[in-house]
């Protein structure tokens, strides 16, 4: 067994699990997409883009905020520090690999979605 952070492991190794985050969030998504679809009068190509765009907002603020290390004030909240020290604390911690590839999949997500609202749903001339 391995005890490696999953931080700690080469990319190669993570991406697979990546991608498959992924895909059950493109799976996810177009599930409930068509349960909009069934439940309003939206067209469904509508109720899935703008899911997938709903995801990916939802995925860039949850990375963001992960990434900038404010989610975790409450550790220590029993001790009053310097705020500036607090801040380099953070920045010395190094990176969150995780965060990152949220922010990327919340891109992607958000283009999917802009891509069927905008491109693919627009009227013919």
């Amino acid at each position: 067994m391995d005890d490696t952070p999953p931080a700690a492991r080469p990319l190669g190794e993570r991406f697979p699990a990546y991608l498959a985050a992924f895909a059950v969030g493109l799976g996810t998504g177009g599930l409930v997409g068509v349960v909009i679809w069934l439940a309003t009068s939206a067209r469904l190509i509508d109720a899935v883009g703008y899911t997938y765009s709903a995801l990916g907002a939802v995925l860039l603020l949850t990375g963001g905020a992960r990434g900038s290390g404010y989610p975790r004030p409450g550790r220590e909240a029993g001790a009053r520090r310097d705020p500036v020290e607090r801040r380099l604390a953070l920045l010395r911690r190094g990176p969150d690999p995780r965060a990152f590839w949220e922010v990327v999949a919340g891109f992607a997500y958000l283009a999917l979605g802009v891509v069927l609202t905008v491109v693919l749903a627009a009227p013919g001339p």
